[in-house]
């Protein structure tokens, strides 16, 4: 790993722990092990810093090209296929879990920085659940407004996760999926 991708791996895990605004460029420095003229050198800001933590890590990216549900018989009844697809997206966000803990802190502050990102990963979390519903789950009659009570359980469930670190993750998914399904079916 290069200096600038470790500064961009220790500025995410920095300001998803605390938002941006918390995090000096002296905090991060030391973190990186180098001198804040050297993280001055990639980046001229700390906004810049936080717009290449959202954009140049390509989590947007990461979330469209998750991999398709394996092993998932067709034959599976409705319930079982919504709640495959929905356990997908959900592992998805726990692999992103820092990144959606500074998106959704930087969003509640109003950073600018934050919010067209923020937007983007909406709408590709919309058109990703769509597309899978379709693929999936073709008996839904209407995949948009399903989207958009899945979208809505995803982030619930996330900040469960966030309020109640204790409780298990796996948990939390079964709940939030069981209200899917039970809401759309």
């Amino acid at each position: 790993m290069n200096q600038r991708e470790r500064i961009l791996d220790e500025a995410l895990r920095l300001m998803s722990a605390e938002g941006s605004a918390a995090m000096s460029m002296r905090q991060l420095a030391l973190a990186c092990g180098v001198q804040v003229a050297a993280i001055y050198h990639y980046f001229p800001s700390k906004d810049a810093l936080l717009q290449s933590v959202f954009q140049e890590r390509r989590y947007d990216t990461r979330l469209a090209n998750q991999d398709h549900i394996n092993g998932l018989a067709a034959e599976a009844d409705v319930a079982e296929r919504l709640r495959a697809v929905f356990n997908l997206f959900w592992a998805g966000a726990l692999e992103e879990e820092e990144v959606l803990r500074l998106l959704l802190g930087e969003g509640l502050r109003n950073q600018a920085v934050a919010l067209p990102t923020g937007s983007a990963m909406l709408e590709l979390f919309r058109t990703g659940v769509i597309g899978l519903l379709e693929e999936y789950v073709p008996e839904i009659d209407d995949p948009e407004v399903v989207s958009e009570v899945f979208v809505a359980q995803i982030f619930a469930a996330f900040i469960q996760h966030i309020f109640d670190p204790l409780m298990k993750t796996d948990l939390i998914a079964e709940r939030a999926a069981r209200i899917l399904v039970r809401s759309v079916l």
